[in-house]
């Protein structure tokens, strides 16, 4: 997603964030939690300033169902199956149910060439095969380019290749329509959606918004009535402009609309799902008889569908057939064409000869279905294929076994038709009967109790490390609240094991349910903010319900109410959007989208109620805190005036303007620390009287420490004042205390260091801003490398561990990363 749209609920946004989607979030551990806590199960000694995953990412490996995925391709080659889910390709072997990670990161961009596969970019890549070498083929969508992974080192594809790592076989990069009858590596694409490979070697790409199908000749000859060179690309069908003509002339006279996926025959000829005029069609590459039709080679002819969108046409003849969105084709291996009638909820097949296949009676140029009932939805897996419920069946493919494949979109699912009884990919199997084969049928969640780098987290916005070392995640848009277990044994309820990941609140259904009760069972709403009490209980922003609840560690009253361990309550909040209540119960005041908690040295909550611009506290006790009198219970502002703006530098912080501030945390002498997000700073609101971050503070007042105002990324290595920010959302401090920021729409962590040192891996002079993580440039990469030369994609959270180490909620990757202290 780029810079400048929208996420959903809990995400961030580029630009100013609208109330009703901003969840832009810090937590970290403050006071007396952090001196305590222990370094989580996942560090790693080394160097400082290292960056690693220490949960989320692409999913798996592991078992195939139980892994989220969009799975919007299949393709079956060189005795593996291919699961293309966009930014990711996962491969399967027909003798085992484990799912592992071909190519991508998971995240989408435009990143890797020449680099390994597993730590390549892809974007909206759903098709994938094989050539006659192993290597492996992908149709990198939105990225205009054909990729391989070179199965050995050599010379593939005119280029030098090392085994495991990701080339351009075609395209640019850049879309666009150019190229012809020269290197396919400088002609433009535009969106590419599928490719195959034909007998002779030769590339065969959809060039689906061009309007062609276009070939990369593998060797110097004459192919599909063309004079080719080695490595040159032509068009072979299609003139570029979308439309409908041209059957029974020259396919390159012909108008194709939105050519989606090809295929290849046994008899070499080019099979074409020509989506938006909803037939299917074959370019000849011989003269002769296929499909029922006198052919002539180079020329094109409707197969399948009428033109018309519809469902009619079964056990008669393929051509008379109504199709909707025929987005997929296949060939299996009798030659019958396997159409993925993605509209209809079926999938279909034109029988090449006579005979019986998929248990029907089928004549030679006939349509049939072979799975689904017409109906969307998700049914029948263990049944009869025909009497299955699918939704959204995008692609097809059959395997060396000839069992139908089938990319269920819509069911977040891929699932198999049995050819004959037996066992095919570790499940016994009845001849007709469908399968679910991979797809947990979530898009984003999966990995509870198993390792926390197998699991899959949805736009995580906040993270704290408890006093024990236990990583807890705000997994935003899965709304949920997750946990990685420090050690093994019993923790908010449940026994977890070390290094594994576990729900402890939140259904994965956005709402408000549950207080009072088990908190796994509670519905949350874009909870973006996590904190860890002196007991140990979980404090979390449930953002969209305007609220902030709790998770008790242990039976006892806390906030003034009895808890029982692993249940949930609230403790400051109505649930009505709005702005009341200070000097009374924080049960009965109103919050607007708070964001970032923390708390205190005193036990206080510290709660950055974003939509009303104010730094809000609920009193642990009954005494005087942030220069107020408080009651124990009850909500007071510390900070902000209620209106959006920038003011009060110097003054007290309750008669100072604050602009979406997000994330809150409490210094190691209990100055309170804030990212006035979209005044792009971070600003102190002094505990005390003195000299802090190199100026002259005075208690209960607020001041800059950080950022200009003007959004930008200058400053490193000069004073914090005097650099730009853009949207920091997110800070903490470490045992230093040194200002950890997540200086979100930069894409990176920047610390303000509070003495002279060496810190993450860099000398600091106090008071100046130094990146510790992020390039700026927006994306995923650097695992195991500097953090300084890695990738970040809007960081929104941030935490230190006890032993110095930095965590970071990498809120678009979808990961928690870190960097050695």
């Amino acid at each position: 997603m780029g810079k400048g749209q929208v996420r959903g609920t809990g995400g961030l946004r580029r630009g100013r964030p609208a109330l009703m989607a901003v969840a832009l979030v810090v937590t970290a551990l403050t006071g007396a939690g952090q001196a305590a806590a222990t370094a989580h199960p996942k560090v790693r000694a080394g160097l400082a300033g290292v960056i690693s995953t220490v949960a989320g990412g692409v999913g798996g490996p592991g078992t195939a169902t139980g892994v989220a995925m969009v799975p919007c391709g299949v393709s079956f080659a060189d005795g593996h199956l291919y699961i293309g889910t966009g930014s990711a390709v996962r491969k399967m072997s027909t003798s085992s149910d484990r799912l592992t990670t071909a190519a991508g990161t998971g995240v989408t961009g435009q990143f890797g060439n020449g680099g390994p596969a597993a730590k390549a970019s892809l974007n909206e890549a759903c098709s994938a095969g094989a050539d006659s070498s192993g290597n492996l083929l992908i149709a990198d969508t939105d990225n205009e380019w054909i990729r391989v992974v070179a199965a050995s080192t050599g010379s593939f594809y005119g280029q030098a290749m090392t085994s495991g790592h990701i080339y351009t076989a075609a395209g640019s990069g850049k879309g666009g329509f150019s190229g012809d009858g020269g290197p396919a590596i400088s002609a433009k694409l535009n969106a590419p959606e599928s490719m195959t490979v034909d007998g002779a070697g030769n590339l065969v790409i959809a060039d689906t918004g061009n309007q062609r199908v276009r070939v990369v000749a593998a060797t110097t000859g004459t192919f599909y009535g063309q004079a080719m060179t080695a490595g040159d690309i032509y068009t072979v069908a299609g003139t570029g402009a979308a439309g409908f003509s041209g059957d029974g002339g020259p396919a390159t006279g012909a108008g194709l609309f939105d050519p989606y996926q090809v295929a290849v025959d046994g008899a070499g000829n080019l099979v074409v799902a020509d989506l938006g005029n909803n037939r299917v069609r074959v370019v000849a590459a011989s003269s002769g008889t296929f499909y029922g039709q006198a052919m002539t080679a180079g020329d094109i002819y409707t197969v399948a569908g009428t033109g018309a969108a519809g469902y009619s046409g079964d056990d008669g003849l393929a051509t008379g057939a109504e199709l909707n969105f025929p987005s997929g084709v296949a060939v299996d291996a009798a030659g019958n064409l396997v159409i993925a009638d993605s509209a209809n909820e079926r999938v279909r097949v034109v029988a090449a000869t006579t005979g019986a296949f998929y248990g029907q009676a089928m004549t030679a140029g006939g349509i049939y279905t072979v799975a689904g009932t017409g109906t969307a939805g998700f049914s029948g897996s263990g049944g009869a294929a025909t009497s299955a419920e699918l939704n959204d069946p995008s692609a097809v493919a059959v395997d060396g076994a000839g069992n139908l494949v089938i990319a269920e979109t819509g069911n977040n699912r891929v699932r198999v038709v049995a050819a004959s009884t037996g066992s095919f990919y570790g499940k016994a199997m009845h001849a007709g009967r469908i399968y679910a084969l991979a797809g947990s049928g979530s898009t984003t969640f999966s990995g509870d109790s198993a390792a926390a780098a197998s699991a899959e987290l949805y736009e995580p916005s906040g993270v704290a490390v408890d006093g024990a070392g236990n990583l807890v995640i705000a997994d935003t848009d899965n709304q949920r609240v997750r946990v990685v277990a420090a050690s093994t044994g019993a923790l908010f309820g449940q026994a977890m094991t070390t290094g594994h990941m576990y729900t402890i609140a939140g259904t994965g259904t956005l709402g408000f349910s549950g207080d009072g009760g088990p908190a796994t069972s509670a519905e949350l709403w874009g909870p973006s903010g996590v904190a860890v009490d002196g007991a140990g209980n979980v404090v979390i922003t449930d953002s969209f319900n305007d609220r902030v609840r709790v998770v008790a560690a242990t039976t006892g009253t806390f906030y003034g109410q009895p808890m029982i361990t692993g249940d949930i309550y609230t403790v400051a909040g109505t649930g009505v959007l709005g702005f009341s209540g200070d000097g009374g119960p924080a049960t009965g005041a109103e919050l607007d989208r708070p964001s970032g908690v923390a708390v205190d040295g005193a036990g206080n909550l510290v709660i950055a109620d974003t939509g009303n611009e104010r730094i809000r506290v609920v009193a642990a006790t009954t005494g005087t805190f942030y220069g107020q009198p408080m009651t124990a219970g009850d909500v007071y502002t510390v900070a902000g005036t209620g209106t959006a703006g920038f003011s009060g530098s110097g003054q007290p912080a309750i008669g100072a303007e604050l602009n979406l501030p997000s994330g809150v945390a409490i210094d190691g002498t209990g100055n309170l620390v804030i990212a006035d997000t979209e005044n792009n700073r971070i600003r102190v609101v002094a505990a005390s009287t003195g000299a802090l971050y190199g100026q002259a503070m005075t208690t209960g007042h607020i001041y800059t420490v950080a950022g200009t105002g003007k959004r930008g990324a200058s400053g490193d290595g000069g004073p914090g004042t005097s650099a730009q920010l853009a949207e920091p959302s997110g800070v903490a401090v470490d045992g230093a205390g040194n200002l950890v920021i997540a200086d979100s729409f930069n894409d990176r962590i920047r610390v303000v260091a509070a003495s002279a040192g060496s810190f993450y891996g860099q000398a600091m002079t106090a008071g100046d801003i130094y990146t510790v993580a992020g390039t700026s440039t927006q994306g995923f990469s650097g695992d195991g490398g500097p953090a300084t030369g890695a990738r970040l994609n809007e960081p929104s959270g941030v935490a230190v561990d006890g032993a110095g180490n930095l965590v970071i909620a990498d809120t678009v990757s979808n990961r928690i990363r870190e960097v050695t202290g």
